[in-house]
């Protein structure tokens, strides 16, 4: 008996009503796989990283690897030819930049709620994907600081010959200080 009236009394529960429109105010958007993602991620960097770490044992362990040495004189004779000017900031600007944000788009998820006029943005472990956007966020960040310092050095050299070429080198504020500073101490010695 005790059975019948369980099956009973669960036949006369009350249904709870599923409301829809709790969902409907909320628009989720996925954009992008996060393995195509990756995978084209590792082709895009495949590049800028081997040419990083080429450089990285040339000049900064001072290894003499084959390999390394010919891909950085194929990079440098690849950069020097006519009409390939562009290939340079492509790889190693432009395509970084794009799998940054790929990979960003592929564990982002933008929700709107409506009702309350409100944006939320969730993210995604994917530790993959994650890795290749900070990897090419990195690549892009030490390019470009490398080309300011870079430009930066040859206008304090410009400057410099420029001094120079008037036939009286300029000083700067700080070395006219220094030099009045120590013909000062000089001179009070010889008193």
């Amino acid at each position: 008996m005790e059975e019948k009236d369980f099956i009973n009394q669960m036949e006369n529960l009350k249904k709870p009503d599923v409301q829809a429109t709790a969902s409907q105010r909320q628009i989720k958007l996925a954009l992008l796989n996060t393995k195509k993602s990756a995978w084209w991620g590792l082709w895009i960097l495949a590049i800028p990283v081997f040419f990083f770490c080429c450089v990285a044992i040339k000049y900064l362990f001072g290894w003499n690897w084959g390999v390394s040495n010919n891909f950085i004189e194929w990079m440098a004779k690849l950069d020097r030819q006519k009409g390939t000017g562009w290939i340079t900031p492509v790889l190693f600007v432009l395509l970084p930049g794009i799998s940054a944000i790929v990979n960003l788009l592929a564990i982002m998820n933008f929700t709107y709620d409506k009702m309350v006029n409100q944006l939320i943005v969730t993210i995604k472990l994917r530790w993959l994907n994650i890795i290749l956007a900070l990897v090419s966020i990195a690549v892009v960040a030490f390019v470009l600081l490398y080309a300011v310092t870079e430009n930066a050095h040859h206008q304090a050299i410009e400057q410099y010959d420029l001094g120079l070429s008037n036939g009286k080198r300029q000083t700067s504020k700080t070395e006219s200080f220094f030099l009045r500073f120590t013909s000062h101490v000089s001179s009070s010695n010889n008193l």
